[in-house]
């Protein structure tokens, strides 16, 4: 069984890992709360726990749907908490901003909520948004957005499911001033 339906299996089926030891940030919830209607909570585990866990072999965060909470990977929880500061690369913070979005829409309950594509969608519309949430300036998001873009054209290639026919992304252009 190739990853990417095993990573659908995991989510649509709720067979998660059971969490141990983890941090809970609250301006991670904060945000997350805001795309996940108040459901749910974003936990951090130390880089131990994640390489103990083993949904951490094949991404970069999952949700269990069933017990309502979202387990971020170190890079993941290092790129949110560290949006808008210049000591974390932008591809870092991005990262944690896509990731942290789509997953709190997995955790809002609708019925989208397994949908790979759907809630990819809604996290790329939503991401400037959640990156200014996070402590980015309206700026710092503009210029954050490409590496988001990037990131899910990636992850559409490697799995499929990400993607949503129906998706309409939002677009990006290149400042027209300099300065």
């Amino acid at each position: 069984m190739g990853a990417p339906i095993v990573l659908s299996l995991v989510l649509v089926l709720g067979l998660t890992p059971s969490a141990a030891a983890y941090q809970v940030a609250s301006t991670l919830n904060e945000a997350a709360r805001v795309y996940s209607m108040g459901a749910g909570e974003v936990r951090c585990p130390s880089r131990e726990e994640w390489n103990e866990d083993w949904a951490s072999s094949f991404g970069w965060a999952y949700t269990d749907v069933r017990k309502d909470y979202t387990q971020l990977g170190p890079v993941v929880c290092g790129g949110a908490l560290g949006v808008g500061r210049a000591d974390v690369p932008a591809w870092q913070q991005a990262l944690g901003v896509l990731v942290l979005t789509h997953e709190a829409f997995h955790l809002r309950h609708w019925r989208f909520r397994k949908n790979e594509g759907k809630v990819e969608c809604q996290a790329l519309a939503n991401f400037r948004d959640a990156a200014r949430r996070l402590g980015a300036t309206a700026a710092q998001a503009e210029d954050l957005y490409p590496y988001a873009l990037a990131l899910h054209h990636y992850k559409v290639e490697l799995f499929p499911q990400y993607r949503d026919s129906k998706c309409v992304i939002p677009p990006w252009a290149p400042p027209t001033t300099t300065g």
